[in-house]
């Protein structure tokens, strides 16, 4: 080996070591004092502090509603705004790694939200059966919860939820990102850029009311947001998990309604005939030209059927 290729080899490595650097040089550190501008409350959970905020009247049916991959809480605002004057007591939470809690350490698997869900309802007291919505990853969140837990789940309500069939899952940008190092590097470099380059965050044709109720960017300038996500899709499966679906069916008797867009680009629409072959009795719905943020961007369609489906069967 020649010394100018050793040269050449020494030169790429500080490129790209110092690119990683830099992509992360202004990052800050979420703690108590970045906390303070946070909404709601704070709980200690088994792996940090977790952000929820609870609404409605304290006696009224309470439902949990958990987000997905990226977009933290707030992308429920109008959901949960809608089911709050209904009068259903709303807890919604920020993952870890996402919003206002705290960024701890991966894998970020199934049991890692499995916890996560548990030590919310541990913390808040809910020891009774309570409703949940799972949006996009949070519909598998949710499903596995239900299996593991149907005594702490009366019924589900699922938006766009992936696990089954979800766009690009098993492309090559997929797989490079799960290769170490190589997959940390790209991430780092241009995670943010992959994120906000999601048609769905493109809101110029959206009037205000059909847009989300919060800036997606500012959990991004936080140590662990990037790294969460990362380790998320290394060890939680965004399809194939026909075995989540399927253990709900056959193992319990939890009630299930999901909804589903026709023009989803991330969860493709054959994954509503899928979810009713592995729950027979599901309630599942098709939006014509409904898109992944449907829950927000079409809430006035959609938020009947979220009321409809927690006010038919009320849990004692």
């Amino acid at each position: 080996m020649t010394k100018a290729l050793l040269w050449a080899i020494g030169i790429v490595a500080a490129l790209l070591v110092g690119s990683y650097w830099w992509a992360g040089k202004d990052l800050k550190v979420m703690d108590a004092e970045a906390r303070a501008d946070a909404p709601g409350a704070f709980l200690q959970a088994t792996d940090g502090q977790l952000h929820y905020q609870a609404r409605g009247p304290e006696d009224g049916n309470v439902i949990v509603m958990v987000h997905g991959f990226s977009t933290p809480a707030f992308i429920f605002e109008q959901n949960a705004s809608a089911l709050v004057d209904a009068g259903f007591r709303v807890v919604q939470y920020d993952h870890f790694g996402r919003g206002w809690s705290d960024r701890p350490e991966g894998p970020y698997d199934e049991d890692f939200y499995d916890q996560e869900l548990m030590d919310l309802l541990d913390g808040l007291g809910l020891i009774e059966p309570v409703g949940m919505v799972g949006l996009s990853m949070g519909g598998p969140i949710v499903m596995a919860f239900a299996g593991r837990h149907p005594e702490r789940v009366s019924r589900v309500f699922l938006f766009v939820p992936a696990g089954l069939d979800v766009k690009g899952d098993g492309g090559l940008g997929a797989a490079l990102l799960k290769v170490p190092v190589v997959g940390d590097w790209i991430w780092q470099v241009f995670g943010r850029g992959i994120l906000l380059g999601d048609p769905q965050y493109d809101e110029s044709a959206l009037s205000p009311e059909n847009r989300l109720q919060g800036d997606v960017t500012r959990q991004m300038d936080y140590r662990g947001y990037g790294k969460a996500l990362l380790s998320t899709l290394r060890n939680f499966p965004m399809s194939n998990r026909q075995m989540l679906f399927s253990a709900v069916a056959q193992k319990t008797d939890t009630p299930v309604m999901a909804v589903f867009g026709d023009e989803d680009q991330t969860v493709g629409i054959s994954s509503a005939a899928e979810l009713v072959a592995l729950v027979p009795g599901s309630d599942v719905r098709i939006i014509e030209g409904g898109a992944h943020g449907l829950n927000y961007q079409r809430h006035e369609e959609v938020n009947p059927l979220l009321i409809d489906w927690f006010t038919r069967v009320v849990p004692d």
